[in-house]
This record gives structure tokens, sequence and C-alpha cells, in this order.
């Protein structure tokens, strides 16, 4: 009896795993075709432009992409890539590493990637460019590239948006150039509600200005607490601390590699080779 069982067991697995063998492949996001009847068509087509220095990347950086590209395809709104484009050299930022290295570790960071993409032109310029010059200058391409009619938004965090009231860091013409002409899609953070900060609260990023401006800002609130800085995991790197799940894996090689911020003046014990006790 305990023989039969035990065949009937057998017998059982292996059709389980004939079975599993003939599921289909995992579900993937990306490659996932939704019958058209399931939705309407896009009311409108954009790309999202993303500046900033990326010392280095972080996870965060990418995130805001991603919440952008559901906020609109919630809204029928069509999002065909995201581009990611690092300041230059000139741009003066202390503890800025060369702009080659932000590229490259931005390359590695999105290799693989479907609809981000790492964009040279404003890093290689000799001079700091003006957000609404590199707007102006991807613009051209997003019509040659996808037509007329498809759209450039402005991708950035609420510390980026408050300080376009600042006189000393913006020229007023070119935010109103950037407010009518391409909008501003705005990530704000759970963890710092203060006014002004990175995270500042829905009403407060737009205080204080003019109601045009208002209407052409998109706020987009980040759902994950996110509190992760940059200049935090500079020097976690220089203690020789782990920033993984922070830092893209791509990213963390190319710093490793390199000695970025001075990651390689500091002896990690993880890194430590084990010897055997002689005892």
């Amino acid at each position: 009896m305990a023989s039969t069982k035990s065949d009937e067991t057998l017998h059982d697995a292996e059709k389980a795993v004939e079975a599993r063998q003939h599921e289909s492949a995992p579900f993937d996001q990306e490659q996932c075709q939704i019958p058209r009847d399931k939705f309407s068509p896009p009311i409108k087509r954009i790309v999202i432009l993303l500046t900033g220095s990326f010392n280095p990347v972080t996870i965060a950086h990418l995130h805001m992409l991603e919440l952008a590209r559901d906020f609109y395809h919630n809204r029928s709104i069509q999002v065909l890539e995201g581009i990611v484009s690092p300041v230059s050299d000139s741009y003066g930022k202390a503890g800025l590493v060369k702009a080659n290295y932000r590229i490259e570790m931005l390359q590695a960071a999105l290799k693989g990637d479907k609809w981000r993409r790492v964009d040279s032109w404003e890093a290689e310029q000799p001079t700091w460019t003006r957000t609404k010059l590199a707007l102006d200058h991807h613009q051209e391409i997003v019509k040659q590239k996808y037509g007329e009619n498809t759209q450039l938004r402005y991708l950035s965090g609420a510390d980026v948006v408050r300080s376009m009231l600042k006189a000393d860091v913006w020229l007023p013409q070119d935010i109103d150039d950037i407010m009518t002409k391409y909008g501003v899609a705005c990530i704000t953070r759970l963890s710092a509600p203060e006014s002004g900060k990175g995270g500042a609260t829905t009403p407060d990023v737009k205080e204080g200005m003019p109601d045009l401006w208002k209407q052409n800002i998109e706020v987009i609130q980040d759902w994950v607490v996110n509190d992760i800085s940059a200049t935090n995991i500079r020097k976690q790197l220089a203690n020789g601390c782990s920033v993984k799940y922070i830092v893209p894996d791509g990213a963390i090689e190319v710093i490793r590699q390199h000695g970025l911020y001075k990651s390689n003046e500091s002896v990690c014990l993880a890194d430590w080779p084990c010897e055997k006790s002689k005892d």
C-alpha cells in the first residue's frame, strides 16, 4: 500500500513539473501587449527631460522618471522617452566629479533600459547651460524624432521649482518660457514637508507664483518616503560604507573602478579577505 502511495505521489510530482514547464513566461510589463480595446488612445504624447548633477546617480533620480510616467499614463498621456541630462563640469558645484564619470555611471545604471536614456550634450558644453537652453536643444530633436505634436516636459524636484522664485538663480524670462512652452512635472517628497525644502507640500510648491505659472506645474506626490541625499551618499562612500540598493549596481561598479568620492581611501571590512584561524 505504501508503495502505491509513493508511486502516486511521484506521478503527481512529475505532472506538476511538466505543467510548470508549459507555463507562460513571467509577466513583463514592458513586453505585455494590452488589447487596444481595453483603453482609450493617448490624448497626447510627451518626452520627459530630467537635468541635474547626478553626483552620483541614485535610485531616487530614476524613481522620479517612473513616478512621472505613471502620472501621465494614468491621464492618457503617453510618455515616449525619458532623457537624463547631466550638467557640465563648469557647473562648479563642490565635490562634482568629472562629467565623463557621471555619464559612465548613468549609462551603467540605465543599461538595458527600454525608455530612459542618458544624453551627454549638456555635459559636453564648455560652459554651464541654462535649463531653458537645454530644453530648447532637446525640443528640436524631439520634434524631428517624434513629430510636431509631441511635447517636451521638464521634470524636477520641488526644491528646484521653489528656487525659481529666486532672481539670483533663474532669469524671469527663462522661467516664463519653461512654464508656458514646456510645463513642469514637479515631484514632491513625503519626508520633508517644510516650505522651500525638497519635500515642500503641494500648496507650498506653487506659493507666491503667478497664476500662469501655477497652471503649468503638475505636482506629482512621491508615495514612497524618500530622504535619499547624494551628499550623504558621497560621505558614506568616503567612510567605506555600502550604498547598495541606494545607488544602482552599475553605477557602484563605476565608482569602485575609478575610486570616485574617495571610495578607495577607506577599507570596507565586508571586502576583507577571510583568513582561517591558526589555532
